[in-house]
């Protein structure tokens, strides 16, 4: 879980303010699987006539964070490819997913869409090569959050 901040900027007047400890203790985290940050490419389609191509900015058990430039209505069902590195050797999965919210996204030299989306249904082979993933993705996270004995002084 990310740390809360216990103070903030006010926007409407020019000092750093208190937040209220009953607002810090209420939030709770809804997401049930942890997110882990990518830069996979991404394929997908409404019908498989008309393939599109993205990027995954993060992943989990049971969704992405996407970009892309063509604008997918919120509740839009896809098909989506995500192309994986498993092993140093390049492999897939696919799944239907659906797009649960979206916004406006620029960057320097970029203009185009983010959006959640949720994994609705993957076959059992995808589904072990995503959790292999994701494992990976845990363990090189909690090395490189472990502390070497040099790096305590």
């Amino acid at each position: 879980m990310l740390p809360i901040a216990k103070s903030a900027q006010s926007f409407k007047e020019d000092k750093t303010v208190t937040l209220n400890s009953v607002a810090l203790n209420s939030y709770q985290e809804r997401r049930q699987h942890p997110r882990f940050s990518v830069k996979l490419p991404l394929d997908y389609w409404q019908t498989p006539e008309v393939i599109q191509g993205g990027l995954v900015a993060n992943i989990s058990e049971t969704g992405l964070l996407i970009y892309c430039v063509h604008k997918i209505q919120t509740g839009t069902i896809l098909g989506i490819r995500v192309y994986l590195s498993i092993d140093n050797r390049l492999d897939c999965i696919e799944g239907k997913a659906k797009i649960v919210w979206m916004n406006l996204h620029r960057e320097k030299d970029w203009k185009g869409y983010r959006y959640g989306v949720f994994i609705m249904q993957m076959p059992p082979n995808y589904q072990d090569r995503l959790m292999k993933y994701i494992l990976t993705l845990q363990k090189e996270e909690s090395s490189s959050n472990r502390k070497r004995p040099s790096d305590r002084l």
